[in-house]
């Protein structure tokens, strides 16, 4: 009894998703969904565990560079501002970071401690700009560390959130613009 006890269990652990080298990186079976998560050969980041709702958790520093806005949240229905913040990564970036091998890459990242980006990115006195509905984003070109990177699928489209960690050039300018229309 215990011999197929344990066979059952190795077994069971065999089935487990693990993620596997390639030429292209490593891929990363995302459980009970038929995606899976591509992560680019010499990544900084480094799976860490399957999350809530099968998200693919990863760890360790990566700087990126891109274009923030912080604004109104684009999907607000109500009568009043809900301030958010948007981190598009460039090209270069995108490269550097895990992609769906069906899904492909959401155009932006939420970072899920954004006070202490705003604390770090933009002065007190220009958030002010920001702070009715309707108003215009504030943006600008930053150069950021983040890490507790995480890539799942929610409502069938894939999505990124980060950790900011660290400003590693300030941007250039804060200026005000409307946010890119990214549809639904």
């Amino acid at each position: 009894m215990k011999i197929i006890r344990a066979l059952l269990i190795c077994a069971a652990i065999a089935a487990l998703p693990v993620p596997a080298l390639s030429g292209g990186g490593t891929t990363i079976a995302i459980p009970e969904n038929g995606d899976a998560i591509i992560l680019p050969p010499g990544s900084a980041l480094h799976f860490r565990a399957f999350g809530a709702e099968h998200a693919v958790e990863f760890a360790g520093p990566i700087e990126l560079t891109g274009t923030y806005y912080y604004g109104d949240n684009q999907y607000n229905d109500t009568g009043t501002p809900d301030l958010s913040l948007y981190f598009v990564p460039d090209k270069a970036s995108l490269a550097r970071l895990p992609h769906f091998k069906l899904r492909g890459q959401p155009g932006d990242i939420y970072l899920t401690n954004p006070a202490a980006f705003l604390d770090a990115v933009i002065p007190k006195d220009r958030r002010a700009a920001v702070q009715k509905k309707g108003a215009k984003y504030l943006s600008g070109k930053v150069d950021i560390w983040v890490d507790q990177f995480e890539a799942g699928i929610e409502c069938d489209a894939p999505y990124f959130n980060a950790r900011f960690l660290r400003v590693a050039q300030p941007p250039l300018r804060v200026a005000l613009t409307n946010m890119p229309d990214e549809g639904c």
